[in-house]
């Protein structure tokens, strides 16, 4: 009888000895999360596209009617929209990445959508920082 505790006891040290970015790497790549992190950047880019305006031509150089300028606060849409950008691609990095993972533990097909959103998210990225929004 005491041969179950010693395998009791060697099994609870090797779950102790187990380190925590294991059990990080197994909760990624759970078919759950990777869908989750999917939808949440699926709706981010949404609402990028939906606030794409506040750094666009209109913002930038005016409505087109007479007396009409750059918007007060440029500056500051601009900060929110690089905020909101940065969150944007965070999150689809790490759903691709989460995707990625579950797709070297089962071989589930490439996740081409998550991976076509996140190129034009990086577009999007480029397009802002090279000014090209405003044009």
């Amino acid at each position: 009888m005491c041969c179950p505790m010693k395998k009791e006891l060697k099994l609870q040290r090797a779950e102790l000895a187990r380190p925590p970015a294991a059990d990080a790497v197994k909760w990624l790549s759970a078919p759950v999360t990777g869908q989750v992190l999917t939808v949440l950047f699926g709706l981010l880019f949404l609402f990028q596209c939906m606030i794409l305006p506040l750094v666009g031509k209109a913002a930038l150089q005016g409505s087109g009617s007479p007396g009409a300028g750059p918007a007060a606060t440029v500056w500051k849409n601009q900060l929110f929209f690089l905020a909101m950008l940065l969150l944007t691609l965070g999150a689809g990095a790490a759903a691709f990445y989460s995707k990625w993972l579950r797709r070297q533990a089962d071989g589930s097909p490439f996740p081409k959508v998550t991976a076509g959103l996140l190129a034009l998210t990086l577009l999007l990225l480029l397009s802002f920082a090279t000014g090209l929004l405003g044009i």
